[in-house]
């Protein structure tokens, strides 16, 4: 399987309907004279140094060949930072190829602690002393008011889009979980241990067909990504937030 690394840089967060691009290879390391696919954003560019063959194999996929030896490869999406990534093809890490003269950081300079001692010891001392007068006489504020439901999954909702570590099946099943948990936060409906079909007769009281559709579609987002292409999960995705948001908000009491 490919060993690699992804280098993605700083990039503010992706906004939550539309998530940053996925760059993935399907193997950790290939053996000698196999090949390695990639996977980028539709569009993309994909280099690789000397010895490296990249050639194209679908919308989004590549295929990485070559002589034994550790490569790097530079991956431009059509918008965003590039992300850079490194593949084995018959060796066993950064040696016997390109990447061969690789060596590790120099050490760190010596610690300057002899030199600063007396001081951290003064500058602690009174640092505890501060910190046992701001603690004594600070005054204690009330504790804050709970998240309303919707807002607790929406702040959930938020942090798993914003993950690229997880395949499409996890983030799917998660996102049915966050929707269930909603549910039982607002309705005080067991949700996330009843079925789908029980879930939805409960639901059908409180919100319109539409959402009802919508609500249907995030119980079974699981299915809907194990069933589509690879290259549909992204729009599919996209779709599965516009239900969310659609539906986890204060629900209309009958």
């Amino acid at each position: 399987m490919a060993l690699f690394l992804l280098f993605w840089g700083c990039p503010a967060p992706a906004p939550v309907d539309s998530p940053a691009a996925t760059v993935y290879v399907d193997a950790r390391k290939a053996a000698s004279g196999g090949t390695i696919e990639l996977h980028a954003t539709a569009g993309s560019t994909v280099e690789g140094n000397t010895g490296l063959i990249v050639s194209g194999v679908s919308e989004g996929q590549w295929g990485l060949s070559g002589a034994d030896g550790s490569y790097i490869v530079s991956v431009s999406p059509p918008a965003g930072d590039a992300v850079r990534l490194f593949v084995d093809i018959g060796v066993d890490g950064p040696t016997g190829g390109p990447m061969d003269e690789l060596r590790q950081l120099p050490p760190p300079p010596p610690p300057l602690w002899p030199w600063v001692l007396g001081a951290v010891v003064a500058v602690g001392a009174l640092a505890i002393g501060a910190v046992w007068a701001w603690k004594r006489f600070k005054p204690v504020p009330p504790p804050p008011a709970p998240l309303a439901a919707h807002l607790v999954a929406h702040r959930a909702w938020v942090a798993l889009r914003a993950r690229n570590d997880l395949p499409p099946d996890q983030v799917a099943g998660q996102m049915s979980d966050i929707f269930r948990s909603w549910l039982e936060a607002d309705l005080h409906f067991p949700a996330p241990q009843r079925t789908r079909r029980e879930i939805l007769d409960v639901l059908a009281g409180y919100v319109t067909a539409t959402e009802l559709d919508a609500g249907r579609r995030l119980l079974s987002a699981t299915d809907l990504v194990k069933f589509a292409e690879r290259s549909e999960h992204a729009d599919l995705f996209d779709r599965l937030d516009h239900d969310f948001y659609a539906i986890v908000r204060p629900v209309r009491r009958a």
